[in-house]
Order: C-alpha cells, then structure tokens, then sequence
C-alpha cells in the first residue's frame, strides 16, 4: 500500500458514506442559517443572480430599472424575480409555485430550480423538468419609459388564466 493510499484512509472524509456528508453539509447548512451567516433561503438565489431593490414603491407597485442584458435580478424584500430573456422582461414571485420554497437560479443550466422537489423553470418562468408542477407564477407588469412597474398584488397563474399569465411581459 503506498503513503497516498494510507493517507487517504487516514482521512475521515476518505471513509464517509454519502449519507453521512450530505447530513454533515445539510447540518452546516443549517447552523449558517441559525447564526445568521446567511439572511434567508432568498440569499442563495441573490448571491447566484444580481440583487435589485425597486427604485420605487407606490401601495402594490413596485420600480425597477429595466435589466439592459439578459439576467436574473432578485429583490428578496418583495419576493420578485426580475428576468430578462431573448429581449423579454418577466417579473415571478420568487416562491415555488408547488409548496412556496424559495426558488435558485442555476447559472449553469440557465435555469430557476426549486431545491425542495427538484423543479426547473426556464427563465421565461415555464416548468421544464423535474418534478411535475405548474408555471412559475407571473406579476403583472407594465413599462414606463426606462423602468418596469411590477404589480406584486396581482399574480398570474399560466393554469388559471393561461392569456393573462402570456400577457406579463415586456418586450424590449
């Protein structure tokens, strides 16, 4: 056996089961949250995207500069996923449409994923994979001038009213 191999089963981690690390990581994870070293679940998906905050809010209205590249914004205060696409702006509750946890973005996959039950959304907010769920949900959203008005009272389900939840963009 050479010096390597009887390092390497030295190591704890060498003789972990995955079980065990994935409850070790989850722990820590944890205790980040319980100390404060990461705010909220909403801070995963703000450190993987851009943090925006609205320039304005007017009762259930919300200002947000239009995104000038494709990007996925989050305002974790208000709960809105800011996103521009293909020359398109979207505004989603940054909930799981399924059971309301907070939604990740995976740069690598360019896609919205919901960590609880494996769902993965195009950036157009449309479920692609995992599991089986609706649409993201849409805010309404208008344009004025350079910035996006977000309507956070108004939330659009693409299997309510599948016209109303195509309707919220922005073409830019």
């Amino acid at each position: 056996m050479s010096n390597r191999e009887r390092a390497c089963d030295a190591c704890p981690a060498a003789t972990a089961s995955r079980r065990a690390f994935v409850r070790d990581v989850a722990t820590m994870v944890a205790g980040l949250f319980a100390v404060g070293a990461i705010a909220s679940p909403a801070a995963a998906l703000v450190h993987a995207a851009s943090e925006i905050r609205s320039t304005g809010t007017n009762g259930v209205m919300r200002t947000y500069a239009i995104p000038t590249v494709d990007t996925i914004s989050v305002d974790a205060g208000n709960d809105v996923i800011l996103a521009r696409w293909q020359n398109r702006v979207y505004a989603f509750s940054l909930k799981c449409p399924h059971r309301g946890t907070h939604l990740e973005w995976i740069t690598d996959q360019r896609r919205i994923f919901c960590p609880k039950h494996k769902a993965r959304f195009t950036p157009n907010g449309t479920h692609d994979g995992g599991r089986g769920s609706r649409d993201l949900d849409r805010y309404a959203i208008t344009r004025q001038g350079s910035a996006v008005l977000v309507d956070v009272g108004t939330v659009l389900r693409a299997d309510i009213d599948r016209e109303a939840w195509q309707a919220a963009v922005i073409a830019i």
